[in-house]
Parts: C-alpha cells; structure tokens; sequence
C-alpha cells in the first residue's frame, strides 16, 4: 500500500525524496490502523485453552509478529529503499491510467450504486440472509479436521484376557499374509503382546492384544487414495471369531479420541456391560459407522486365595506377611545374581509353572510361624476360589464407565452421532446410569464455542481501534457490517468446492479475513476523509477515493488471493530434498486448504463490498447525520 502511494506522488512529477515522503505519510496512519486491526482479530487465538490451544498456538503469534515486524518495514524501510529505486516519467501516464476502461466502468458501476444507494444495501442484506439459507440447505456438513490421506495405518487385533500369546500371532500372520498384496504399503511392523497405544488398545500388555503398523509409500508414488485403502483394508480384514478388530487410520492434528464415542456410566458393570451391548446392536447398523468397539473386558477367570483371618491370628500371623509368601511362590524372590563377561542377570527363585497354576500350591507352600514354631500350609490358612476378575476399571467424575466408541467413514462423526441420538431416544436407561457423548463431537463443541468468542472479541477490538483512528461511532460499524458481508464469500466458496466446514481450519480462515478485510476499507475511509477535508462533498470525494485507491485495493487482493492458489488446489513444496520439489496434492495441502478456501473467496467478495458497498454505506450514514444535523439545527417555535 505504501509503494504503491509512493508511487503514484512520483507519477505526478514529486522527486523520489518528496514522494517517498509524502506518499509514505499520507497512509500511514491508515497501515499502522490496518496492522493493529488484523493483530487485534489473531490476538483473542492467543488465550486458545487445552490441547488444541498448544497445537494451533503457533499460528497467531508467528502472524502478530510477522505483521508488526512487516509495519516497521512498511514505514521506515520502504520509504527509504523507494526513494533510491522508484521511477516515474509524467503525469499524463497518471492521466491515462485514469482513463482506463477498467477504470472508468468501475467509477460507473460505483456512480450507479451511489444513485441508488438503498436498493444497494437492501439487496446485500437479502443476498446475506439467501446465502445462509442456502449453505444451511445444501453445504456438506462440519468437521473438526479436514480429512486428509493418512501416510499409515494401524491394524488392532484384542481377544479376550487370556487368550495364548500363540492364537494372537496366529490371527496376526494371517492379516499379513493379506497386507502383502498391496503395493501401496512400504512396509508393516508387528508387535504381538502389546497395545499400539492408541484406539481401543491403549498401549497395553498382555498375549491377548497385537497390532500391525502399516506405513504407506509416498503421496506422489502411491497408485491411489490411502483413506480409500484403509476402507479396503478395514473390508478385507473383516471379522474374526473370538477378535475384536479395528483398522486405524493415522489422526492428523491434536489427539482427539474417537469419531463417535459414546460413555456409559453407573455402579454395576454387569449392568454397563448390558447397556453397552444394547446400544451396540441398535447403533451398528448406522451408516458410515465402523469398528464399533467398547472398552470393556470380559472377566478374566482366575484364582483367588480367599484369608481365614481366625485361623491366621490364631497361628500369630497376619494377612500382610500370608501375602507375601504367596506372593513370593508365584513371582519369586531373587536369591542372588548371575554374571557372564559384561551381563549380569538375576536369579529368582519360584515354584514350578505346573504347581503356580493348581491348587497344589496350597498344600506345597509351607508358611513359617513366628518365634520358631515351625510351619503350616497355606491350604490351613484360607481357600481356594476360581472367579472372575476384572480386566481394566475405567471411572469418570468417581463414577464407573465403559466407553463404546467408532470411527467414521463415509460421512461426518456429527451426522453420524445425530443418527445416533435419534436411535437411543427410545432405549431404555435403568436408574442412576446416564449416557454421555464425548470423542470428536465433544472436541468441535468447545473448539467452535471458543472460535465464536474469539470472533465476537476480535470484532470488537477492531472496532475499539477504528473508533480510536476515525473519532467516530458509525465508521467502525460501517466496516464492522463488511466484515460480516465477507462470510457470503466463505459459505460460497465452501459450496462450489464442497468442502464441509472446519471448525478449526475455517474457522482460523474466517477470523484471519476479518483482519484483511478491514485494511482495505481503512484506506478507502481515510482517503474519502482526505478529500472531505480538503473541501469536496460526499459523493466527488466518494468518486475520487474510489479511483485512487482502486490500485491498490486490487493489488492487496490479488497478490493475497495469487499466493493462496496454490494452497487451495493442493499444491506444495517439498523442503526436505535440494533442490525443492513442488508436489501435487500432498497432505499438507489438503490440511490447509479449507483455511485458503476461505480466505480466498470471502476476500474476492470482501473486495467487491470495498469498493462498493463500503461507499454506498458511507454514503448513506452521510446523508442520516446531515439531516439529523439539519433537524437540530432548525429553529423551535
């Protein structure tokens, strides 16, 4: 904006030093208001609370920053650097450019809509109130994240608590044995015996659970779409007898648990398990719901010794030591240490394996009495009993949970979780257990309650700062009002490129334009305000703002929209490998093309509202304030 005003004054015959001084001073204070207005709109995503705060933190500060460092070139370097460098020849050049057909229609198009200033602003009000009608009716839905080709997969397999290590690898060989026939896997890694750490698994241990990572090749060597081959996968794999399965595709962005997840809590789990069940079997059927899975583990039978405290005390023992010996027969004691060259292992001494899983270890472990009085069985000082126990214990809030949880493909976990709801408003609930939904729904609802607060506050510290540059009231609403005219873009955008909105991508968009798109109507203001002081009426200076700052307004929009293209149709630039490589379609593309989408087309018809509708509003206040001045003025009887 400074160049190009720097440039003009030279245009009209100013040396490059009084050009650069003059042109640099008449916008300044407009730019310096411009920069505090788009800092003001990031500042509120600063105060960002949780998780997604610590992941997108990084985006407004950069962005403040860059832009006040980008001021202090704007105002001391460019001046300088432009009174060296700028050309300039006659004004008769000035002349043309002014004359220009370009130029010239637009001064018609904004004389016309200044003639009919009403039907201009009546008909931006109904377009504004179509365009959401029209996005509510036909947009493709909210997401938390934009959907993006996951580089690898994880395959969970879990069967019930003891299950032999030897059944887990069994399952596991046979899904490899299906893996290798895609050529887009790299390769895959197998763990038996542990959790992959995340999904239903939690990164646990024990022989019953085992995973497959699955890495892809490349985004630019893949023969497909990844997100279309964990879908195959997930198909291909199917059900196995006895094994729960879940086909993981990698989650970009901060953890945000499961797609659906729905938590079930109360006191009893045998009741829990019940009610999970239930809902299972009236949810699995909901379209574009997989891997539906809880996280409840069967009872893993096992035996429990069962103290006879009479017996105990009278033998002069207590529980606590009774445990000990137990304890010390079934997982050993170390007796001493083995070293061979460098190592050095542990001796531990335990009964045999055979005599650790019977009841024979009653009679066969003898427990000393204190004070030298030889010894008793451990059969004399309690029982036996084969039971169930429990594998994992989840509690929310002190309250017992199990949570049912599934991944969306198809259609979004928010349409998905609205089926859901609509199914479990018959499904009776006994008393005192309640039914929550977390999971990524959860996630949108506290992201998307604090974007629109840090909307509503970033709109209101652009308009403290407006008021404090123009020392008026109706000026700051004026482009207050632009700024939500902008959205009309967004939801267009968002239609024709059928993309759902992002809560946090779009949403980041929409609060990034809403700093852009005051700093052109700042200019445009200021320059009307000029011509005011200089003694033109509304509608030349209207006109003759208009013409002057058409350039740059479409510089600064052009140049915006030009950078972000490439974001926009997925294209990105490889910086890991010399020379860099420009890629088609990478994931990082389609990670931040929602935010350019956005940014693009609201800033297209942002634009448009400058260098019109910004007018006529102007205008219009104008013409109220006149005649409320006029009223007041007349003389009372």
């Amino acid at each position: 904006m400074i160049v190009e005003n720097i440039y003009r004054n030279r245009l009209l015959g100013l040396s490059r030093i009084e050009a650069s001084r003059r042109g640099a001073a008449e916008v300044a204070w407009p730019v310096i208001t411009s920069t505090l207005t788009t800092c003001a709109a990031f500042a509120p995503l600063l105060f960002w609370p949780g998780i997604m705060g610590q992941f997108m933190g990084y985006l407004p500060s950069t962005l403040i920053i860059t832009l006040c460092a980008s001021l202090f070139v704007a105002i001391i370097v460019n001046p300088a650097v432009c009174s060296y460098f700028v050309g300039g020849k006659h004004m008769q050049r000035e002349l043309k450019a002014a004359h220009h057909p370009f130029v010239a229609g637009y001064l018609a198009l904004l004389g016309g809509a200044l003639r009919h200033r009403v039907p201009v602003f009546v008909f931006s009000l109904v377009f504004l109130v179509l365009t959401v009608q029209i996005y509510g009716r036909y947009g493709a839905g909210v997401e938390l994240f934009p959907d993006v080709s996951p580089r690898n997969a994880v395959i969970e397999v879990k069967f019930e608590q003891g299950a032999s290590i030897e059944r887990t690898d069994a399952v596991l060989r046979a899904i490899e044995q299906k893996l290798a026939s895609y050529t887009d896997i790299k390769f895959f890694l197998t763990t038996v015996g542990m959790g992959s750490g995340g999904g239903f698994l939690g990164g646990g241990n024990g022989t019953h659970l085992g995973n497959i990572h699955a890495e892809f090749l490349d985004f630019e060597h893949r023969k497909g779409d990844s997100m279309a081959l964990v879908a195959t996968l997930r198909d291909v794999i199917g059900q196995i007898p006895g094994a729960e399965i879940k086909v993981q595709k990698e989650e970009q962005g901060p953890p945000t648990g499961a797609a659906v997840a729905i938590e079930i809590s109360g006191d009893d789990f045998e009741t829990l398990a019940q009610l999970s069940t239930a809902i299972a079997r009236r949810i699995e059927t909901v379209s574009g719901l997989v891997d539906l899975q809880d996280d409840y583990e069967a009872a893993l039978p096992e035996l429990q010794f069962i103290p006879d405290r009479d017996r105990i005390a009278k033998a002069g023992l207590d529980t606590t030591s009774v445990g000990q010996y137990l304890r010390m027969a079934i997982y050993g004691i170390e007796a001493g240490k083995f070293r061979s060259d460098e190592e050095e292992f542990d001796i531990t001494l335990r009964f045999p394996e055979a005599t650790r899983q019977s009841t024979a270890l009653l009679d066969e472990l003898f427990v000393p009495l204190p004070q030298g009085g030889g010894s008793v069985p451990l059969s004399v000082l309690g029982r036996v009993d084969y039971a169930g126990g429990r594998g994992t214990i989840n509690r929310t809030n002190r309250r017992r949970v199990i949570t049912l949880s599934g991944d969306a493909q198809g259609r979004k976990p928010k349409a998905i979780l609205d089926d859901i709801k609509q199914r479990m408003e018959t499904l009776p609930i006994p008393a005192g257990y309640g039914i929550t939904y977390s999971g990524e729904n959860k996630d949108m609802e506290e992201s998307s309650a604090f974007l629109t607060r840090a909307f509503g506050l970033a709109l209101g510290l652009i308009l403290v700062v407006l008021v404090i540059q123009f020392n008026s009231a109706m000026l700051p609403l004026i482009i207050g009002f632009s700024i939500v005219l902008s959205l009309v873009g967004v939801m267009w955008g968002l239609l024709a490129c059928r993309m759902p909105f992002g809560v946090i991508m779009t949403g980041v968009g929409v609060i990034s334009l809403a700093g852009v798109v005051v700093n052109n109507a700042i200019v445009l203001i200021d320059c009307v305000l000029q011509h005011r002081r200089d003694g033109l009426d509304a509608h030349a200076a209207l006109m003759e703002a208009g013409r002057l700052r058409l350039r740059p307004v479409l510089l600064t929009a052009v140049t915006t929209v030009l950078g972000l293209i490439p974001m926009a149709v997925g294209y990105s630039v490889e910086f890991h490998e010399w020379p860099p490589r420009l890629i088609a379609g990478a994931e990082s593309s389609q990670w931040w093309a929602p935010m350019a989408v956005a940014v693009i087309f609201g800033l297209v018809v942002s634009t448009m509202l400058t260098l019109v509708l910004v007018p006529v509003m102007y205008s219009l206040v104008e013409s109220v304030v006149r005649r409320m001045r006029l009223g007041n003025a007349s003389p009372s009887r």
